[in-house]
This record gives C-alpha cells, sequence and structure tokens, in this order.
C-alpha cells in the first residue's frame, strides 16, 4: 500500500533547501581570550600532544562521535558531528578537537604545527545538564582517514582550592571522510530527525559552530536512536551531489522510499511512499547545479506501522545520467 500524506514539511524543505547553497564553511574560534580561557586553553591543547606522543588518556569523561558528512562550498567536506558525553563536568567546561592526518607528520622544525582543523569551545553548565549529554559541533576536511581528537577538561574556578582535579577526558578516533568532489553521484550522510525547528533568524559565526545541523531557516536536531514510538514520524532527509544535467541544465532524479518489516529470520515489504522527481518542472528556475545541492527526504507517521524492526530502502534514480544510487536505514517501531 502507498503512504498517502501530504509531505508538506518536507516539500517546503526540499525547495528552501533547494535556493541555499552547500554548506558554509565554518571557521575556527580565533577571538582573543582572557587569561583565565586562554590557561584553559594551553592545558587542553597540551594534554592532547602529551597523548599524540604516547602518554594515556584520562578516562574521567568518556565520550563518543557520529559523524555526518556534507558537501561544502569549497573542496573540503563538512563533518557536522554529535558528540555523546557520559560522566561530563557539572561546571563551565573546556573543550578542544584536533583532527589529524596520520599520513603527514608534522614538521618538528615548524614554529606551528597546522592541522587540518584545530578548535576551541567553552561550553557552559547548562549545556552539561544531565546524565546523558549530546553536543553537536563541525570540523572541515578533504577527503581522507583522519584521527580526530577531543580533550574536554572541567573549568578552574577563579578561587580553586589547592587540592582542586578537574574532571578531564579525551577522545581518540578514527573518521574517513568521503569524497564528494569526485563527479560520482553520491549523497550526504541520511540524517535522521528527531524534530525540526523552524528559526526566525539564522545563526551567526560563532552559533553556527555549535548549531551544524541548520539549513536555510531550518535546524534539524538528529535522532538520538532509531527506536521510535507508533505516536511519532520518521523524518528522513538528505542531499544528492554530482547528478548529471538534461538538455536543459537540470537535474533529473527519481527519489523512492519502499518499507520493509522483518519477519523472523526474513523480511517482508511492508509499504512505500508515492516516488519524488527533482527535475526541471519543480526546481526553480534559477536552482544552479554547480553551486546548490538537490534535497531530499520524507516524513511518515508510524501509527499504521505495527511494532517490530523494519528497513528503509531509499532508492535515488539518476535518469540524466542512468545512474541509480540506493541506501539502507534500520530503525524499530514500539508501543
Amino acid at each position: 500500500m502507498a503512504i498517502r500524506r501530504a509531505m508538506a514539511l518536507v516539500v517546503a524543505l526540499m525547495f528552501s533547501a533547494s535556493m541555499a547553497a552547500a554548506q558554509q564553511a565554518p571557521k575556527p574560534d580565533n577571538k582573543k581570550r582572557s587569561k583565565a580561557e586562554q590557561q584553559e586553553i594551553e592545558q587542553v591543547v597540551k594534554m592532547i600532544d602529551g597523548i599524540m606522543a604516547g602518554q594515556p588518556a584520562p578516562t574521567d569523561v568518556t565520550m563518543t562521535l557520529e559523524p555526518f558528512f556534507m558537501k561544502s562550498q569549497e573542496q573540503r567536506t563538512f563533518v557536522p558531528f554529535v558528540l555523546s558525553v557520559t560522566n561530563a563536568p557539572k561546571t563551565d567546561a573546556a573543550m578542544y578537537v584536533r583532527v589529524v592526518n596520520p599520513a603527514k607528520a608534522p614538521d618538528p622544525k615548524a614554529k606551528k604545527v597546522e592541522y587540518p582543523w584545530d578548535d576551541i569551545h567553552f561550553i557552559p553548565a547548562a549545556q552539561l545538564a544531565g546524565d546523558s549529554v549530546k553536543l553537536n559541533r563541525v570540523f572541515m576536511a578533504v577527503a581522507g582517514t583522519y584521527d580526530v581528537y577531543i580533550a574536554m577538561k572541567e573549568r578552574t574556578p577563579e578561587k580553586a582550592p589547592k587540592d582542586f582535579k578537574p574532571k578531564v577526558g579525551v577522545l581518540k578516533t578514527q573518521v574517513t571522510v568521503p569524497d564528494f568532489y569526485n563527479g560520482e553521484l553520491a549523497t550526504s550522510t541520511v540524517l535522521i530527525a528527531d524534530k525540526v525547528n523552524m528559526l526566525s533568524a539564522p545563526p551567526n559565526p560563532d552559533e553556527a559552530r555549535e548549531r551544524p545541523f541548520v539549513f536555510g531557516m531550518q535546524e534539524l536536531v538528529p535522532a538520538p536512536d532509531m527506536e521510535f514510538k507508533k505516536s511519532e514520524e520518521l523524518s528522513v532527509f538528505f542531499q544528492v551531489y554530482n547528478a548529471g544535467l538534461t538538455s536543459v541544465g537540470k537535474p533529473d532524479l527519481q527519489l523512492e522510499y519502499e518499507f520493509h518489516r522483518k519477519e523472523g529470520d526474513a523480511e517482508k515489504f511492508f509499504n512505500k511512499t508515492n516516488p519524488q522527481v527533482a527535475n526541471a518542472t519543480n526546481l526553480p528556475p534559477q536552482f544552479d547545479p554547480a553551486k546548490f545541492p538537490v534535497p531530499g527526504g520524507v516524513t511518515v507517521p508510524l501509527a499504521s506501522f505495527p511494532e517490530g524492526s523494519y528497513r528503509l530502502n531509499i532508492k535515488i534514480t539518476d535518469k540524466a545520467a542512468n545512474k541509480t544510487l540506493t541506501h539502507d536505514i534500520k530503525f524499530t517501531v514500539k508501543g
């Protein structure tokens, strides 16, 4: 059976996003800092330097990183990520992000070592409240495999006792950044949104470093997991890159969304949406494929889905280039 629902939110997002060029490159924080802040920066930088030199990583604070990949306006990939933090400090904290290309050793004679990305964040206590903390941040890098280091340190109070020992933790993880600039049909990471916030104004550059899931005037909040209640919706968003062009200079894409339900060790077709098209008939006249990605996505209410495990198959057919691309998204519906 087809899911027959007017997907006004997705259509609105598609057309507004089609008028927003690929993600703008964020800039690391380089503003002048107070003496106390500078001391915090020096400590977290020194901490990462030590770990890169072989010292053990502190484990008071533990972190995991979930990266997303999107094409940017330059030849580097935009990598927003969700950082899940366990045992976070309950007070203000300093956080340092360093992206290292392990294939290129730093020049020991250089006065200042340049990394593909390094950035500092000062995090207020309000953002660290709760047992499970999730922070959204971003880095930029060309295609390749990187070591990503993230250090988090509880800030030292102005009148700290002599025996004050801050909570500290360091994450080291490896991230492989895809190449969206080779001309091959590709998509961004498929983002499953928990909700979509409509903004009254775009974030300023500082806010953008902490809110990297803003597209146009919408902010997508990534779902914390892949379990959903029947009262919720499944909202899927992505961008299509490097589509072929027709004789009128526009893409000609068909996007299909098909749901399969797991039954024992097998699975059975459950339902599908009506196909979406993105072509000269519905893309804005000023749509420039050299600047704008083709947005895709679907929002489906889960009330008709029996409890169980599902696979969403996304199929993108590029009619102009005679190519196809598929993605599978697994999720669970509970009562």
